[in-house]
């Protein structure tokens, strides 16, 4: 057995929100000396080839739920969204992914709101309990997803949910595998053989900078006004973050 290390949350720009194409991830995943990134945009299963600049590209998906976002990993095929249809319940979003071949993870759960009930039978074979992302507006919003994950009984891994190349690897999941291929490394990820790492919390500005993205590509004024006044927000909180740090 060996130790991979793979990013299991990673936006291209085929989210709306996303600002790098999978060609530019991979090549940020190679120089963060990671094995595989896990490509899961929004809503949608975006084709991804076998490999990229040495990378293993895992094919899966990000679903908004009823009762928050799961990440699909390691899909045999597409998961029927359609059929799916618009927030669906969370056990029924688990069960999509797994007749698709892959694994349902709850994703970065205490970021907006504690998870309701509905997570707890939804069928779960992991939880998010290191996102760079997730404990902006909560500090132990990580620390949390870790207690559900035990108490759950599942597999705790690690992703970035980067939507830019500079967020690959701040987040990261380490698996012990025979070999770095898309079945060794979805059977250690069932069977919990895998640790999420938290390498640094991704900085407010590329979130910022992401939603005016998605605020750009979906036009309107309303949109474009509140894109640009969140950007601005996460400017302000960047520069007391530095201010504290120096303090």
């Amino acid at each position: 057995m060996s130790l991979f290390r793979a990013d299991l949350h990673i936006h291209t720009d085929a989210s709306g929100d996303g600002r790098s194409d999978l060609a530019a991830l991979a090549a940020a995943a190679k120089a963060a000396g990671l094995d595989a990134i896990a490509v899961t945009d929004h809503d949608r299963c975006t084709p991804v080839p076998e490999r990229m600049d040495g990378v293993l590209l895992i094919p899966g998906c990000e679903i908004a739920t009823a009762g928050g976002h799961m990440t699909g990993l390691f899909l045999a095929r597409p998961v029927d969204l359609a059929a799916l249809g618009h927030r669906p319940e969370p056990a029924a979003a688990a069960a999509a992914v797994h007749a698709a071949g892959g694994l349902a993870v709850l994703a970065h759960p205490y970021e907006h709101r504690d998870p309701d009930e509905r997570w707890l039978t939804a069928g779960l074979d992991g939880v998010e309990t290191a996102n760079a992302r997730a404990d902006m507006k909560d500090p132990r919003a990580n620390v949390k997803a870790a207690a559900l994950a035990e108490k759950l009984g599942c597999a705790a891994v690690g992703g970035s949910d980067g939507h830019h190349t500079g967020e690959v690897g701040n987040a990261y999941t380490e698996i012990e595998a025979a070999s770095p291929d898309l079945d060794a490394l979805r059977r250690a990820v069932r069977d919990g053989r895998c640790r999420a790492v938290l390498r640094r919390r991704t900085g407010w500005m590329q979130k910022g900078l992401s939603q005016w993205r998605a605020a750009r590509r979906h036009g309107g004024l309303r949109r474009l006004a509140h894109g640009l006044a969140y950007l601005a927000k996460c400017a302000v909180w960047a520069a007391l973050e530095r201010v504290r740090g120096r303090a």
